[in-house]
């Protein structure tokens, strides 16, 4: 009797758990980081261990190499973009913030101008240049908003700003609506206003001088030191 060679099956090789692991947690880690980001390259270096090992017996090689791949963009860019996007935030508030900022100063100026054109005389008694600030010296803006009958006889409103929260971005008002607490710039500090009481059209601000100007409004913005380069003015 003629005998025949025993042929063998080869079971199919089955897959990796830890691969197909990997793979979700890197998929996942788009949206959730270095949470899934780092298991996934925990379970991808797990996973191709284990189908290097097993001869051909695990599968998924490529499941644990993309899952892998996606755990180390995961948790190493998606923070390095979140950083960026928050400073870039930060930037835009910023920005609209000087922008508020340069836009109340402009309107103080253009008030005290307006009340000179008004009256001949300056919203302030004095015979020296001097320096106001908006939320101590409360008088210029009582004048200016008409609220002061003595310097402002016809009590016009010269000044039109929106009103503030919390002392922040706008004018205060007391709390029985006829004075004014204080006018503040975003960061909650006051606007300097330097008058021209000795009416020679000349403005002396720290060291720089200023020609045919009677008046001229700065604020310190947020580091609240005259003179530095986040200072917003109107000259």
């Amino acid at each position: 009797m003629q005998s025949h060679p025993s042929s063998s099956i080869q079971a199919p090789a089955t897959s990796c758990g830890l691969a197909t692991a990997s793979l979700v947690c890197g998929i996942c880690g788009l949206f959730l980081g270095p949470f899934t980001g780092i298991p996934a390259i925990i379970t991808g270096h797990m996973a191709l261990a284990r189908i290097k090992k097993s001869g051909g017996d695990l599968r998924g090689g490529g499941k644990a190499f993309t899952g892998l791949i996606l755990g180390y963009i995961f948790t190493a860019l998606l923070p390095i973009l979140a950083a960026a996007g928050f400073a870039a935030g930060n930037a835009a508030i910023t920005k609209a913030k000087r922008v508020t900022t340069l836009a109340t100063a402009v309107a103080i100026e253009m008030a005290v101008n307006n009340f000179i054109t008004e009256y001949g005389t300056m919203p302030s008694n004095g015979s020296t240049d001097t320096t106001l600030t908006t939320i101590t010296d409360t008088g210029l803006l009582e004048v200016l908003l008409g609220l002061e009958g003595k310097l402002n006889t016809r009590s016009i409103k010269f000044l039109s700003v929106k009103e503030g929260r919390e002392k922040k971005n706008g004018l205060a008002y007391s709390s029985n609506g006829r004075g004014v607490v204080g006018l503040y710039d975003p960061w909650g500090g006051g606007y300097k206003v330097r008058l021209d009481l000795d009416s020679d059209e000349k403005l002396d601000m720290g060291g720089e001088t200023l020609d045919n100007r009677r008046v001229a409004v700065l604020s310190d913005c947020p580091d609240r030191k005259a003179g530095t380069k986040d200072d917003v003015k109107t000259w």
